[in-house]
C-alpha cells in the first residue's frame, strides 16, 4: 500500500510537506487537487487520471489493481511527470484505495519493488518502440 512518502491524500486538504518533513513536489498537489475534482465526473478511474495529468504535461503509463482486499476498488495507476526544476520525467504513482473515495500521489521511491521495476519496464519498453 502507499506509505507516508510524498504522499497527498486528496479527500483532505492538500499537504505542503510530508509526514517525513521532505517538500513535496507542487505537481503532486496539482495533480491530486485536478484528481479530486474529476473522480466525481469520470467514472473510471484511468480516465479521471488521464484528464487530471493534462495540464501537467504529464504521461499516462498503466493502470492495475492494487489494495488489501480482494473485493476492494483499490487500484494504481503510473504516470510520468517533470518535476519543477528537472529536466527528465520522474514515475509517480496515483493510488485509489480500496474504499473508491481517497486518493494518494507517490513518488517512485519507498514504493513495492515489484511495482517500480514494472513501471520502469514498462518505460524502456515505450522508449524502444520509439513513443519517446
Amino acid at each position: 500500500m502507499p506509505t507516508p512518502e510524498n504522499h497527498l491524500d486528496a479527500s483532505t486538504e492538500a499537504q505542503t510537506v510530508p509526514q517525513d518533513g521532505a517538500s513535496m513536489p507542487v505537481e503532486f498537489i496539482e495533480l491530486g487537487l485536478g484528481l479530486e475534482m474529476l473522480l466525481d465526473t469520470h467514472p473510471a478511474f484511468m480516465d479521471a487520471v488521464k484528464a487530471a495529468i493534462l495540464p501537467l504535461d504529464g504521461e499516462f503509463l498503466f493502470e492495475l489493481p492494487y489494495g488489501e482486499k480482494p473485493d476492494g476498488k483499490g487500484r494504481v495507476a503510473a504516470v510520468r511527470l517533470a518535476y519543477a526544476g528537472d529536466d527528465e520525467p520522474r514515475v509517480a504513482f496515483v493510488f485509489l484505495l480500496d474504499d473508491g473515495m481517497e486518493t494518494s500521489i507517490e513518488a517512485s521511491e519507498g514504493q513495492p519493488e515489484h511495482l517500480r521495476n514494472f513501471a520502469e519496464s514498462f518505460v524502456n519498453v515505450l522508449e524502444k518502440i520509439g513513443r519517446h
